[in-house]
């Protein structure tokens, strides 16, 4: 048999079938003629798999959200996501009628209950004189109580938003910081989210913001149900393109009618240095374990998938069935570790097959 001209057919496209067991006979002069190049067959390894893009998250199981107590506007915000806070930091800063009220409402018993208190002294030193009775007394000292409490509902009212005495007795001397009050965090954590803009308004009790705390970040990924069939919590991944590992901690049971994808959840198994809403990618092992296939030495004819190998005195075209892997694939126990694979020229092998390029 003569080969001849074989080049300009790499780029013809062909049809047609191909057995599943054929040898084509080749000397080296023409293996070295069409350009065939040889590459081993190897064992899958962690970051052999299809890739799906999963975002960086905060472990779900401890963040904690930050809370509108009142109404307000958001003036400014003094931290961005990602930055880590600690208990009781400011956050933000917000204006609000609700707490401007307080605030006049605080100051107004302030100086209520230092009338009180002024009007109690007063008659216990009469008192003590002889002058006035001590049922007067009684009623001055009910009236100094019930300022007192009302003082410290209003106090307790407001430290729930960081004004202790020492800042609302402030307010007496800076009464342009009234009805301003400080967003704080609700404990340790990062700043994973805000939900508001300088200039927007919040309603009581909605959430402004969230905080992630400082446990090992999770990666939250929507995989197409056919490559789930092994993902189980407790199933460790690979990321593409880094050392990473995560552990799988839950795996969605409905499937989403619209995409046909179920979510999972997995966890960092160290520490990582990523930020929420980062994207990587997650490596999903094949299904089935076997041998890896370059991705190149995969030819597609019609509905069948054709590998040729390195044999003695040639090579042999082999139909076989195989399971993608990203960029290559998994093939089954009928392919061994180690075997040569033609991973350039097999479209010019593909047309020898057909009789392309033969002469007598």
């Amino acid at each position: 048999m003569r080969f001849y001209s074989l080049m300009p057919w790499i780029f013809i496209a062909l049809t047609g079938g191909v057995s599943a067991q054929e040898f084509i006979p080749l000397t080296e002069e023409d293996i070295a003629r069409i350009g065939i190049v040889f590459a081993p067959v190897v064992s899958p390894d962690r970051q052999s798999g299809n890739r799906f893009p999963a975002a960086v998250i905060n472990s779900p199981e401890s963040v904690s959200e930050v809370v509108m107590l009142f109404q307000g506007m958001l003036e400014r915000w003094h931290v961005s996501p990602g930055d880590y806070v600690h208990e009781s930091q400011v956050l933000a800063e917000m204006r609000s009628q609700e707490v401007l009220e307080l605030q006049n409402q605080w100051l107004s018993a302030k100086a209520e209950l230092e009338q009180a208190e002024f009007l109690l002294n007063r008659d216990r030193s009469l008192l003590e004189q002889g002058i006035v009775a001590r049922q007067r007394l009684q009623e001055t000292e009910r009236i100094a109580t019930h300022a007192r409490i009302d003082l410290n509902a209003l106090s307790g009212t407001l430290a729930r938003v960081g004004f202790d005495t020492e800042t609302l007795e402030a307010l007496e001397l800076s009464p342009e910081r009234l009805g301003l009050f400080n967003l704080q965090a609700p404990n340790d954590g990062f700043l994973t989210s805000r939900t508001i803009m300088p200039g927007q308004f919040a309603d009581k009790y909605q959430v402004v913001g969230t905080l992630g705390g400082g446990e090992r970040l999770w990666l939250r990924a929507e995989i197409p149900v056919r490559y789930t069939k092994n993902i189980e919590p407790g199933v460790m991944l690979s990321i593409g393109g880094v050392a990473e590992t995560v552990t799988v901690r839950y795996r969605e049971l409905a499937v989403q009618e619209s995409t046909q994808t179920l979510e999972v959840l997995a966890e960092f198994n160290s520490s990582a240095d990523y930020l929420p809403g980062q994207i990587l990618n997650l490596v999903i092992p094949p299904a089935e374990s076997g041998a890896l296939i370059p991705g190149a030495a995969v030819v597609h004819s019609g509905d069948q998938t054709i590998v040729y190998f390195e044999a003695a005195g040639g090579v042999e075209a082999r139909v076989l069935d195989l399971e993608p892997a990203g960029s290559n694939y998994v093939a089954g126990p009928e392919v061994r570790i180690g075997d040569q694979v033609v991973i350039q020229g097999a479209a010019v092998l593909k047309g020898i097959q057909l009789g392309l390029g033969q002469s007598e």
